[in-house]
């Protein structure tokens, strides 16, 4: 090898005098663009081929040719530009991944849900309702927009770190914690106070509308609307069933559709527009407007300073029995003294096994005789004195929500079996 100084453009080169005779002997060109300085040998320079198309190019890590002595990076590193894809060798237990840091706070941009942030920063979309909790902000889970600040990790939150270094991923949740939260079924005290108004038509030629349609309403006296202003898009399902021993109070079970944003508000004509901002279901002309009450706080227990005796009158939905974690409505409300966060006992008396005899056939209670000498010999349980001469025992325990003058809404905190409608409840004094 000699080294060679070339003045054009200022370059170094190093070539193969060697290689340089053999192009020379071949018949190709080596270009002379300047006499070599400082060879003794009278070597020239030679220009570098031109670069041939990389063959590799977009091509993740492991789909890449590689050369002797090369080694696969394992796509762990993008900065070159590869696809974040993960591949590990044949017959692999499984391949780690990293996931992405979760900031502390994050500026929503459009096109943003919760659950899609959810699935990018912690992987699990199921996590939506802990990122929900972080923002009090937020009066629904669906409404969020370009420019919005959400929180997206606690000031405790050990778990968030974790599941950002890939270490685990947390239980998923159906609500944030100590929050009820009823997505398509709501509760109107006075159906005809509360309803504000109906959806009468819409700027777009469909029957059926949903999110993004811009809708008009027609608005009651009365009521007066601002720009902004959010409303509850629903109808009516059913008033709660007549429960004997129970006071019926007013009110209607109503079904949400979804919920309409006020843009506009003509007071002279009483109609407003407004765009679909969440639906739930299928809105049509005819629907109702309101305020429906969808998410309420537990909170924590409050004592008791009288006692007062109540009925289960109804579920939100028509179930025939009810249990933990659902809702429930009673027939005691403010008038009667109940506040929110007082416990009341659903109580029961009687033998639990004739109970469920109510729904058995007649066959339930025959049993064997065992030591009657006949082949088959069958008698029937007998069922002595009244349910009403056993002790009361406790089967569930509520936690009022939220309270009208003549009706409450509970949340079922506990129950050792399914409860039903009429069942007894009681709030005693100083628990």
């Amino acid at each position: 090898m000699t080294q060679l100084r070339s003045g054009w453009l200022g370059a170094l080169a190093v070539v193969s005098l060697s290689a340089t005779a053999g192009a020379q002997q071949a018949g190709q060109p080596a270009g002379t663009p300047e006499a070599p300085i400082d060879s003794p040998a009278g070597g020239v320079y030679v220009p570098p081929p031109a670069q041939a198309p990389d063959p590799n190019a977009g091509l993740s890590q492991s789909s890449r040719a590689r050369g002797p002595g090369e080694s696969d990076t394992f796509d762990f590193d993008r900065s070159g530009g590869a696809s974040p894809v993960l591949r590990g060798s044949e017959g692999a237990p499984g391949v780690v991944s990293r996931a992405m840091r979760v900031p502390d706070v994050y500026t929503v941009e459009r096109g943003d849900t919760l659950w899609g942030l959810c699935d990018r920063f912690y992987g699990d979309p199921y996590q939506w309702p802990r990122v929900w909790s972080y923002n009090a902000q937020l009066q629904n889970p669906h409404w969020i927009y370009p420019g919005d600040e959400l929180r997206l990790r606690g000031s405790s939150d050990g778990a968030s770190e974790a599941m950002a270094e890939g270490h685990f991923s947390a239980p998923r949740s159906l609500v944030p914690r100590r929050t009820v939260f009823l997505r398509d079924q709501g509760y109107l005290d006075d159906f005809k106070r509360d309803t504000l108004g109906q959806v009468v038509g819409s700027r777009e030629e469909q029957a059926l509308l949903s999110d993004g349609n811009r809708i008009y309403m027609s608005i009651k006296e009365g009521v007066d609307l601002e720009e902004g202003m959010r409303l509850t898009i629903f109808k009516p399902v059913r008033r709660p069933e007549r429960v004997s021993g129970a006071r019926r109070p007013p009110g209607e079970i109503v079904k949400v559709l979804g919920t309409v944003r006020i843009d506009q508000w003509d007071a002279k004509r009483r109609i407003a527009r407004g765009e679909i901002i969440e639906s739930i279901d299928v809105i049509e002309r005819g629907a109702l407007l309101g305020n429906v009450g969808r998410r309420f706080d537990v909170v924590p227990p409050r004592k008791a300073t009288k006692d007062v005796w109540a009925r289960v009158l109804t579920s939100l939905y028509p179930n025939v029995f009810v249990a933990q974690n659902q809702v429930v409505f009673i027939d005691r409300g403010s008038e009667d003294g109940i506040e929110p966060g007082h416990r009341l006992f659903v109580v029961r008396r009687g033998d639990t096994w004739r109970r469920s005899l109510r729904s058995a056939s007649g066959m339930a209670r025959d049993r064997l005789r065992m030591d009657d000498p006949s082949q088959v010999s069958v008698e029937t349980t007998p069922t002595p004195r009244s349910d009403d001469d056993f002790p009361e025992e406790i089967v569930g325990e509520l936690r009022v929500l939220r309270t009208r003058k003549k009706s409450s809404l509970a949340l079922i905190t506990a129950s050792d079996r399914e409860l039903e409608a009429g069942d007894r409840a009681v709030m005693k004094q100083g628990y």
